[in-house]
């Protein structure tokens, strides 16, 4: 059985975390300013300079944001694989039995191992091609966050912002085509249908 997929953003926790975290360097940047000293005792800010209080409050904010994409393409990637997965199930049901049941086996244990990619190529056709382009680019940007070739060019920085809106954008639009109902009658309760 095929539950419809609830409209809960899985991206939005990381987001929020994101955001809070961002709060709290703006907070340590004001406390700084009006020079709350008693707030930095027992911290690497207590008695540091403010231009080397900038320094490490702004690469501790690129190393957040860095951070995030990570955390945001990760948790995407995740729901792309796991709803291609649940999706896959349809397949067992298929004709002739035996080799659609193997079929659908092969494909759910391997389709974790597809380069990410092609499984996105999966959605043309369903999804608009520009939006999958982007997600292509936050991946892109992903992997050079995560790994930082010298050899390789840096690629167009991606804001979180930027990041957690195009991937819940595509996130909405495979929930649109891709939701799942068991059918009312009898004849198809084995096969869900696809709802409009």
């Amino acid at each position: 059985m095929f539950p419809i997929m609830n409209s809960e953003n899985p991206l939005d926790h990381v987001y929020k975390a994101f955001s809070a975290a961002s709060d709290c360097f703006r907070v340590v940047e004001r406390a700084i300013r009006i020079q709350h000293e008693e707030l930095f005792r027992r911290t690497q800010f207590y008695r540091l300079p403010s231009t080397a209080t900038d320094v490490v409050l702004e690469s501790a904010e690129t190393q957040a944001a860095d951070l995030a994409i990570l955390a945001l393409f990760a948790t995407f990637e995740r729901f792309v694989i796991e709803h291609l997965q649940m999706s896959n199930r349809l397949l067992a049901a298929g004709y002739p039995q035996q080799y659609s049941t193997k079929l659908a086996e092969k494909f759910e244990t391997e389709v974790e191992y597809w380069k990410f990619g092609e499984v996105l190529d999966l959605f043309k056709g369903e999804i608009d091609r520009d939006l999958i382009g982007q997600v292509k680019q936050i991946k892109h940007y992903r992997d050079w966050i995560a790994h930082q070739n010298p050899n390789k060019p840096t690629p167009t920085q991606i804001s979180p912002k930027v990041a957690f809106d195009t991937l819940g954008k595509m996130i909405t639009q495979i929930r649109r085509t891709h939701v799942y109902q068991v059918a009312e009658d009898g004849a198809n309760a084995a096969a869900p249908a696809l709802v409009e």
